[in-house]
């Protein structure tokens, strides 16, 4: 046997193909443990919505797995209690996946008015919605007159295509310990928050004005 050789086979074939063998199978073992990650994360919500914080960590976690979660929320979000489907509906805002978009049709006739705005929302990712009549029903006559229907509204006029990648870049680097860090009588944490046609405002952008108001609006749902 030559030098550099295992059995007459050039050593550097071996090593690439051992290469090409070991890549795939780590893919696997990731995509699996994303979806068991996923499993765990929507189970949470089966019985009800368990708050906002809990519901903040578990947006970081599946930015943070990426889009191998993807299938895992599209079958949350056609079965389950409500919570559960409205969160899966608000999870899929983030990563855009074509594959999605059967399924987040259907969810605009949701009985919940949650997962039928965050449907309208992750539809909204893929760019301007086109006017239908079925769009411009829900616009005229959805039952949430104060979340869906003005969601509708500017999703049917929204003129750009949002980075869902880069927003769930953002959502993954997100320090979960200032979750909930702001305190009455001191000074408010700094944080940066996008307008709906992407344009991103930072807290402290304004400082130094006579008076900032920061006004959280609840939707009807």
């Amino acid at each position: 046997m030559k030098p550099g050789t295992m059995m007459g086979i050039p050593v550097f074939l071996v090593t690439f193909s051992f290469l090409t063998q070991a890549v795939p199978a780590q893919e696997a073992e990731r995509a699996a443990a994303a979806e068991k990650e996923a499993r765990h994360i929507v189970a949470r919500f089966e019985k009800g919505d368990p708050g906002w914080k809990v519901r903040m960590e578990a947006l970081v976690r599946l930015a943070r797995a990426g889009p191998a979660v993807v299938p895992v929320l599209a079958e949350a979000l056609q079965k389950g209690a409500p919570s559960k489907r409205e969160f899966a509906a608000q999870a899929l805002v983030h990563f855009a996946e074509p594959s999605t978009q059967p399924g987040l049709e259907r969810a605009l006739a949701d009985a919940k008015s949650g997962v039928r705005l965050y449907a309208i929302l992750a539809l909204s990712m893929f760019g301007r919605l086109p006017a239908t009549e079925r769009n411009q029903q829900i616009l005229r006559n959805d039952p949430s007159f104060w979340g869906v229907r003005p969601l509708m509204a500017a999703a049917l006029e929204r003129e750009h295509r949002p980075d869902a990648a880069h927003l769930r870049k953002l959502l993954a680097d997100y320090d979960l310990r200032q979750l909930d860090s702001a305190r009455l009588g001191q000074m408010a944490p700094d944080f940066t928050l996008a307008d709906i046609k992407g344009k991103a405002y930072r807290l402290s952008q304004f400082r130094g004005q006579k008076t900032v108001v920061l006004r959280f609006i609840l939707f009807d749902f």
